[in-house]
């Protein structure tokens, strides 16, 4: 059994896909962001750096293991399964990778910030929205062209994919989609995968109004 401390931003929502993926067996405990309960103690001992997500497995060799950080919870649950991420030392694992990174590096920060600056900001600040709309568009651009070539972001469907899509939400960052049709047809396939629709509807079980579960 795995246990899943969560909250369903998009953060959350790629380890609830790929759990769901795997038909892995795992329990939601919700960890309510939105009342500080990431603050809680009890969690920080689960997570150390304080944030959603974050995995006990106790299925580990020597007894239950705590796991936090989304690319590296990616990257265990992925490897024990032997699915959604190639062998060791392949070129495709190494795509999965670099694009995994890429999510974790550059898309999380900027976007998550964009999100925060359009519609947090007690006023507009005219100089962080041209700053981090700038970026998204070119962000989305990168992904544009990925997608031009490749049907998912490493070739075959993977943690990567898994790991991009939720941060997606052309209507919070302010994007006309219709402008990046290859980014468009991704998100349908992606959306219409069983496993995807099951994930983002046991996040609406658990917030139904976190804008992330929103799939326009």
């Amino acid at each position: 059994m795995i246990d899943l401390y969560y909250w369903p931003t998009a953060n959350g929502l790629k380890i609830g896909i790929l759990l769901e993926e795997l038909g892995a067996q795992y329990q939601l405990l919700p960890v309510n962001i939105r009342q500080g309960e990431q603050k809680f103690a009890s969690f920080q001992q689960i997570s150390g750096n304080g944030r959603i997500p974050a995995i006990v497995d106790h299925r580990a060799a020597g007894g239950p293991m705590s796991l936090f950080e989304s690319g590296a919870i990616l990257n265990y649950l992925a490897d024990g399964a032997g699915r959604f991420l190639p062998p060791a030392g392949s070129v495709e694992r190494q795509r999965v990778q670099e694009w995994l990174f890429w999510q974790v590096g550059h898309v999380t920060p900027y976007l998550s910030q964009l999100q925060v600056f359009r519609e947090k900001a007690p006023e507009p600040i005219a100089f962080a929205l041209d700053l981090l709309h700038s970026e998204a568009l070119r962000l989305y651009g990168v992904l544009e062209q990925r997608l031009a070539r490749h049907p998912f972001v490493a070739g075959e469907y993977s943690i990567a994919d898994m790991a991009i899509f939720p941060w997606i939400q052309p209507m919070r960052h302010g994007i006309v989609l219709a402008e990046y049709p290859h980014i468009r047809a991704w998100r349908e396939a992606i959306k219409a995968r069983p496993a995807v629709q099951r994930a983002y509807a046991k996040g609406r079980e658990v917030a139904p109004a976190e804008r992330s579960l929103i799939l326009e």
